[in-house]
């Protein structure tokens, strides 16, 4: 009981630490993955080519085994309903084949030995429903996902390099479940608005697989960084700068009108003293104008980022299918 509550702790403990205060992804985003999975057990595990293709069980006339594979490999789409939950479909592909040689006969001595390859593709296509957990970065979407689909095999016989059929049962031993699941963990990462990266591991598909993520919908999240222009006052933007550097000079020339009225006020008595005050104004009243310059600079730089930032929003906006 004490080992549940731990955990339990634990649990709401990471929930609370992963503040909810900005989706990577909102309502109506669409995202295409488009990925590459580890491992390719048959090109793994050599040892266990024979269990996996049925590559000729425990056969002395068998020599010159050899595996390959590729993939798994995919495209997971998934569509926002809200920002936690997605709906969407993951298209799952791997193929592997198996080459050996085998002496199927000797006649008046003479052996003959043929050359055999077994190919088996995969093919599952499953619907996929995400749920997508609160974290604080923009720029990260984490998320736990099932799915549950179609299964089906697809196998070719070859013999010395010609299709044949399946004379010798080979794949009767291989039955083909026609229903598929998956169970996974993963998340996104993007590098701006609408590309970033993919990781995911789990069961029932590639154990690990990684690749390119792409987003479209009405209102893309805005990304840290990259939305400066942005004018609902979240984060610190140029456009707020500018404004704080214009407060700045506005600032710098009150004071400097205060100090010019109290100059104008002063006594006309020619004394040591007063010198030095007038000196001390003057000294003052430089050192805001320099400042009240800088000032100028600044937000003339700021201006010339904005601009610049503006173009490149406009470009990005044409580019954008």
């Amino acid at each position: 009981m004490k080992r549940k509550a731990t955990l339990a702790g634990g649990v709401m403990s990471i929930m609370l630490a992963f503040n909810a205060s900005g989706q990577a992804n909102t309502k109506f985003n669409m995202v295409n993955d488009p990925y590459y999975g580890f491992p390719n057990y048959t090109s793994l595990f050599p040892g266990l080519k024979s269990s996996i293709l049925g590559a000729v069980k425990d056969d002395e006339n068998i020599s010159n085994i050899d595996s390959r594979g590729s993939g798994p490999t995919g495209l997971r789409t998934e569509f926002f309903l809200n920002n936690w939950f997605g709906v969407g479909v993951d298209a799952i592909y791997s193929g592997s084949s198996v080459s050996y040689d085998r002496l199927d006969s000797i006649v008046d001595g003479v052996s003959y030995t043929n050359s055999y390859e077994r190919k088996m593709s995969r093919v599952r296509i499953q619907a996929r429903f995400n749920f997508h957990f609160p974290v604080k970065s923009k720029r990260l979407d984490m998320y736990a996902g099932i799915g549950i689909g179609s299964n089906a095999k697809y196998r070719t016989t070859f013999v010395n390099g010609v299709k044949t059929e399946d004379k010798d049962g080979f794949w009767n031993g291989f039955p083909t479940i026609p229903i598929s699941m998956r169970t996974c963990w993963g998340f996104r990462y993007y590098f701006s608005k609408f590309v970033g990266m993919n990781f995911e591991v789990g069961i029932g598909g590639p154990l690990i697989s990684t690749g390119v993520s792409s987003r479209f919908g009405f209102k893309l999240p805005k990304v840290p960084g990259l939305d400066e222009l942005n004018t609902d006052g979240t984060g610190d933007n140029l456009r707020k700068k500018a404004e704080d550097a214009k407060k700045k000079a506005e600032d710098a020339e009150k004071k400097k009108e205060e100090i010019e009225k109290k100059t104008g006020n002063t006594q006309t008595e020619e004394d040591p003293a007063k010198k030095l005050e007038e000196e001390r104004i003057r000294l003052e009243k430089e050192r805001l104008q320099l400042e009240q310059e800088k000032l100028e600079l600044e937000k003339k730089k700021l201006e010339e980022e904005r601009k610049k930032l503006e173009e490149e929003k406009r470009k990005t906006e044409e580019e954008k299918p």
